[in-house]
């Protein structure tokens, strides 16, 4: 029974052998088996395994690859890099502009509050306005009536009065009467809707109501003196201003005068060659000037241009008043010009005679003065004088106003009809 189970075994594998034999070789011709299925009639020792051989990489393929993957590493740093100095750039460009435009905020904010405060306070008015006798006055001289015609008070007009002092140095002082002389005295009248301004030239030897201090600065009283002293009752700078400024009030029926300007002799030179000089036709024959000749200004030419005078005639300030006349419209036509191509004209003017100087005019006030020149576009200055006589009293010239002509010069700059 076991043999024939052997033979069976035997031709059983015969059999198995015949209908696999295409796919089984003998061990000299064998090969890999693929995608052959397993039995449990297959003898594993049958069969060779072949494993698949390992390709060597070359050494100049391996140093290509490594290459590539360093150059691969180094472009990737650098890309890095670039992109972490972009993102740098952009960061201090960013800084940059943020920078600026605060810096050109502030400077517009500053310069806005500049140009509010410069309004307010040269357009400040706590005055009651007057007239002379016979001129009706209605709302603290918001509105007049002359000769039958009404008029109102204009608001836009704001004054400056400008002093030119007979003193080499504008020094503060405790005695009284030795502040110095107010020798020039000009109002600025400027109407800031029109753009024009007016200059009027106020004779220093005009007899009016002067306010007396003494040595120790108590008030003493008022009496009747040449408009020029009133400086001398002073300390030489704030109260002297001050006591020459309400002088002028009383003689422009107490219109506000709300800046001052003084300015020492030194000073005339400095302003004058800070502009570039300016030139002028002598009215007069006088000193070194001789009449209808032309000259250019500098240095202490200015000077004496409009400080010299005759003593030996009694109108010899009136005379000299036409010199400064034609000096200071001069020298207001070449400001104007210089403001409407530098809008700074004005400070770096202001500058050059501070240490000239005593005034209450400040950097707001000057940007407004300045931002008016450059808006109204047509900015004109006008000079005219204080009408009136002078004559020789008993130890000098004095001058006496007009006061109906006057008060009619005064409408014209200060009040407008009403229709």
């Amino acid at each position: 029974m076991n043999r024939q189970s052997d033979e069976e075994f035997a031709h059983n594998r015969d059999i198995s052998s015949s209908s696999t034999k295409e796919c089984i070789r003998l061990e000299g011709n064998r090969t890999p088996v693929k995608n052959d299925d397993v039995t449990i009639h297959d003898d594993v020792n049958d069969y060779v395994f072949l494993k698949a051989k390992k390709t060597k990489k070359s050494k100049d393929s391996s140093a290509k690859n490594s290459s590539d993957d360093s150059l691969f590493v180094k472009s990737e740093r650098g890309h890095r890099r670039r992109k972490k100095k972009m993102k740098k750039w952009k960061k201090v460009l960013i800084a940059i502009g943020c920078t600026l435009l605060a810096l050109v905020l502030i400077i517009i904010g500053t310069f806005s509050i500049l140009l509010y405060r410069g309004n307010k306070q040269l357009y400040e008015n706590d005055n009651q306005v007057i007239a002379p006798e016979g001129v009706e006055v209605q709302d603290d001289g918001q509105y007049v009536i002359y000769k039958g015609e009404t008029y109102k008070l204009n608001e836009e007009v704001t004054n400056i009065l400008f002093m030119g002092i007979d003193k080499r140095n504008i020094d503060e002082t405790t005695e009284t009467g030795t502040g110095g002389q107010a020798d020039v005295i000009v109002l600025a009248a400027v109407n800031s809707r029109t753009g024009k301004v007016t200059l009027i030239n106020v004779s220093r030897d005009i007899m009016t109501d002067v306010a007396m201090y003494s040595a120790g600065g108590s008030y003493i009283g008022m009496d009747e003196l040449q408009i020029c002293l009133a400086y001398a009752y002073g300390d030489g700078k704030e109260t002297s201003c001050e006591n020459t400024v309400n002088a002028v009030e009383r003689i422009f029926y107490n219109i506000p005068i709300n800046s001052y300007y003084s300015l020492d002799l030194d000073g005339i030179a400095a302003i004058n060659d800070s502009i570039g000089g300016v030139d002028v036709t002598s009215p007069e024959t006088i000193g070194t000037f001789v009449k209808g000749e032309s000259y250019h200004l500098e240095g202490s030419m200015a000077e004496s241009f409009v400080r010299t005078r005759d003593q030996s005639v009694v109108d010899a300030n009136t005379l000299r008043m036409e010199r400064q006349k034609i000096f200071i419209n001069a020298f207001m036509q070449k400001v104007v010009s210089q403001v409407k191509q530098d809008i700074t004209a004005p400070l770096d003017l202001f500058n050059a005679a501070s240490e000239y100087s005593y005034t209450n005019l400040n950097a707001s006030k000057v940007c407004y003065l300045a931002e008016e020149m450059i808006t109204t576009g047509n900015f004109t200055t006008e000079m005219s004088s204080v009408p009136g006589e002078v004559v020789m009293g008993e130890n000098f010239a004095e001058f006496y106003i007009d006061e109906e002509e006057f008060y009619e010069l005064f409408l014209s700059v200060y009040y407008e009809k009403v229709e």
